[in-house]
């Protein structure tokens, strides 16, 4: 039997944290919960969860406060943030995305937080390149990053919808739910996090394994290089 992935909600509304525990299967998932940044603190330092799902707008201590005291660990379990403050997700987020794997915008739905918290888990897992091919690029920055793209055929007809989990500036690796084939050319388009507005690239699918895809950038001109580049900074 898989081991439960233990999870900690991070809410200071307790209507929330119970909602959001009662949207995680109880057969997938270990819910516990903390009612503000110190409490959480407190129960990470006890006992690190596989995932934290925090708010970004407490009182007292924000969930910004608590990712910038969970930096100084060694080893800080993957972040969920939340907030109700619109779908785009808050330009700070950008400079922490080592350990802010994903952005949920409340209100959200059971199969949206399963999703990405899975998704979450198997990009902290999962070492970023899948292939031997792609080994030789391993010295470029890259991230891992849960932002949700649209596949576009050459024509820029919208194909499919999948959603990128690492990012370089030559290439990503997607979770589409379905294989193509290696050698298609074929748009990616997404959102750049941090309200950049969007982004649309060129790739070529290198390989293709259990519904994943490792695309490999074509044409980048100099401008949007650096776009990609400065998404991919960590300070």
């Amino acid at each position: 039997m898989r081991e439960r992935i233990r999870v900690l909600i991070v809410d200071d509304e307790e209507l929330m944290r119970e909602l959001v525990g009662d949207m995680l299967p109880r057969g997938e998932f270990s819910v516990s919960m903390a009612d503000g940044g110190p409490s959480a603190l407190a129960a990470i330092a006890a006992d690190p969860p596989d995932l934290v799902l925090l708010d970004l707008n407490m009182p007292k201590m924000t969930g910004w406060q608590v990712i910038d005291r969970l930096k100084a660990l060694p080893t800080a379990p993957p972040i969920i943030a939340m907030s109700g403050m619109g779908t785009t997700e808050p330009v700070g987020l950008q400079a922490v995305r080592r350990y802010v794997v994903a952005y949920l915008p409340k209100p959200f739905n059971r199969e949206q937080l399963k999703t990405t918290c899975l998704r979450a888990i198997e990009a902290a897992r999962t070492p970023p390149l899948a292939s031997s091919a792609a080994a030789e690029k391993r010295k470029e920055p890259r991230r891992n990053l849960l932002v949700a793209t649209t596949l576009m055929s050459p024509e820029g007809t919208p194909a499919a919808v999948g959603q990128i989990l690492n990012l370089s500036p030559s290439g990503a690796q997607i979770d589409l739910g379905a294989s193509l084939q290696p050698g298609m050319v074929l748009t990616l388009g997404f959102e750049i996090p941090g309200g950049q507005g969007p982004f649309r690239v060129k790739g070529r699918i290198q390989w293709t394994k259990d519904g994943k895809l490792g695309v490999s950038f074509v044409d980048v001109n100099e401008a949007d290089h650096k776009r990609l580049e400065d998404l991919l900074a960590i300070t």
